[in-house]
């Protein structure tokens, strides 16, 4: 009784805090997309994958490894018995967080009528010990897995079938970037995540991101000008330098408003190297728009379902 009772005053909370969301509609004539020779990047082809075991825990649920280029990917997919062909959704995985989260995320796309597949993580982020090269070549080796992810996906299946991204927090800076060296992705999800990432860092209220900081004090004795520096120099998977790789029209951003782990300068950046999408902006914080997972969730699927031909 406790347990359904404290599950109505979420819902009631949620209901309140979502009468103040807001959506701005994408711009009647997008941006065309940036080719990545125009803006100065470097997208090397996808390697195919071997897949080294696919074990199935239960119907429609399978644990699998891939390996290629010295790189071993764990990864989970969600499938619906008896529907074969449904687009499927990547979800990138939050650097920080657990699998809890993608669970609940997977399951509620699933229900709007998507399979669902995930990587485990490369690594952690923001750990004592990392500085700005290591978390370069985290987040380069956590596209990698995605893009590796993507291509055995596609050709585990005879015919075409649409293939999505939802990114959340960091997983949303990885997305925006995996979307540049994807142009077959179908559409984007970007969800509570930003730009500039020096910035992020720099201003951030998140504790890991405090921890990191003070480190870096008294390990190395930068102050914040230096570790903004650093990072500039390292961090060559910028989301700010990919996004205007990908077509405005494909992409959907959730922002909230009162986010102080990523700031909403550092949002509005993303949204407009993106060429201003569609967005979708909630009256909450970075951890309390988990109160908002449904409207997000259902938020992305229609976006994902107005993009299929």
């Amino acid at each position: 009784m406790e347990r359904m009772r404290r599950k109505r005053a979420a819902t009631v909370a949620a209901m309140a805090l979502l009468s103040g969301c807001a959506f701005a509609p994408p711009p009647a004539s997008p941006r065309p997309a940036l080719s990545a020779e125009e803006l100065g990047l470097t997208v090397a082809a996808t390697p195919s994958p071997e897949l080294r075991e696919l074990v199935a825990s239960s119907p429609g649920r399978s644990r699998g490894w891939l390996d290629a280029e010295g790189e071993a990917v764990a990864f989970e997919l969600r499938e619906t018995p008896g529907d074969p062909g449904r687009p499927v959704v990547l979800l990138v995985p939050i650097l920080a967080g657990g699998d809890d989260i993608q669970e609940m995320v997977a399951g509620r796309l699933q229900a709007h009528g998507f399979d669902v597949a995930w990587c485990a993580r490369a690594g952690s982020a923001l750990r004592p010990g990392q500085r700005g090269a290591d978390l370069e070549q985290l987040f380069r080796r956590t596209v990698l897995h995605q893009r590796l992810l993507l291509r055995w996906l596609r050709e585990r299946h005879a015919a075409p079938i649409p293939q999505f991204a939802f990114g959340m927090s960091l997983g949303g800076m990885v997305a925006t970037v995996l979307a540049a060296h994807e142009p077959e992705l179908a559409g984007l999800a970007v969800c509570l995540s930003g730009g500039d990432v020096p910035g992020i860092v720099g201003n951030s209220a998140e504790p890991r991101v405090l921890a990191w900081r003070q480190w870096r004090r008294e390990a190395d004795g930068l102050d914040d000008a230096d570790m903004h520096a650093e990072l500039c120099h390292c961090l060559a998977h910028e989301p700010l330098r990919f996004a205007p790789a990908v077509p405005t029209e494909r992409v959907l951003l959730v922002a909230a408003t009162l986010d102080e782990v990523v700031p909403g300068r550092q949002q509005d950046l993303l949204w407009e190297a993106f060429g201003r999408p569609a967005r979708l902006s909630l009256p909450l914080g970075h951890y309390t728009a988990a109160l908002a997972v449904d409207a997000i969730v259902a938020a992305a699927a229609r976006h994902f379902h107005a993009l299929q031909p």
